[in-house]
């Protein structure tokens, strides 16, 4: 091999990265944008998971809008009050409360749910869904295919073996992505966001007929009104056929856990109904 040629090839390989890199130096010059050192310091205090819970496309987004005014400090829901008293030292804003939230899931059938039709297809509840309401015979029932434990940014849900979604509590950050993904979160309430002090809760959301309710699921509400009858508070009551809990009156007494003749309703740190707990 000639080395001249070897030679000539490294030089203009050379002059031509010496080219790029003043094109690019000269180019990173030119079209410099200085940012404002409030937003930086705003974004350093985000968590920078950029997961989109607040609506915006990301954190960078959300320093700019916060640092000129058009957003609360408040506004990462995913932060929490910690982010929050973060940005409200960098701003200098005082008395900023943030009510925290976690994810809560109102069914407890699962794998013992009635199925209509035996379904193979794509492992999505948005899919299946769409597919004559899906296989459960349950209209307002967990399908179970996990879109809402794919979806969670903080891997604050995994699927349990009764088909039925998990929480975390201490890692779930209550920025309901997982909400908007259950197909049966909005008319249905199947996952629904609720304070952290939350700490009895109904695994049920269905306003079927409980004849219907009956043949779809063994542990659903039947409104016998047994909890309504036993709490002292009056913090449980049937309304349209379905147990609602009062979440500002209720003391987690567990009296109507232990009435409950379906087991349908458990405590927000068990991941299943009283009577999987205690079997």
């Amino acid at each position: 091999m000639d080395p001249m040629l070897v030679l000539k090839a490294v030089l203009v390989l050379a002059a031509l990265g010496a080219f790029s890199a003043a094109l690019l130096a000269t180019a990173a010059r030119r079209f410099h944008v200085d940012v404002d050192p409030k937003v930086e310091l705003v974004f350093e205090a985000l968590p920078g998971s950029n997961c989109g819970a607040c609506g915006n496309p990301s954190c960078f987004a959300v320093a700019e809008r916060v640092s000129a005014g058009s957003l609360k400090v408040d506004t990462c829901v995913a932060g929490g009050q910690s982010v929050a008293d973060a940005l409200a030292k960098v701003l200098g804003v005082t008395g900023v409360e943030v009510e925290a939230s976690v994810s809560v899931l109102h069914c407890g059938g699962g794998t013992r749910s009635a199925r209509s039709y035996r379904y193979s297809g794509l492992h999505s509840c948005n899919a299946v869904a769409r597919l004559a309401g899906g296989p459960l015979r349950c209209p307002a029932g967990c399908i179970g295919f996990g879109d809402c434990a794919r979806a969670c940014p903080f891997d604050a849900i995994i699927m349990g073996d009764d088909g039925l979604p998990i929480v975390d509590l201490e890692a779930c950050t209550g920025c309901g992505i997982c909400v908007r993904e259950c197909p049966r979160a909005g008319s249905h309430h199947l996952l629904e966001l609720l304070p952290v002090a939350t700490r009895v809760v109904v695994r049920c959301s269905t306003r079927e007929r409980v004849k219907e309710r009956r043949e779809s699921c063994p542990v659903c509400c039947i409104a016998c009104k047994k909890c309504e009858k036993v709490c002292d508070v009056d913090a449980i009551v049937v309304v349209d056929g379905l147990a609602v809990i009062d979440q500002a009156l209720c003391t987690a007494c567990g009296a109507c856990i232990e009435e409950c003749p379906q087991n349908c309703i458990g405590r927000i740190d068990q991941g299943a109904c009283a009577a999987e707990v205690s079997a």
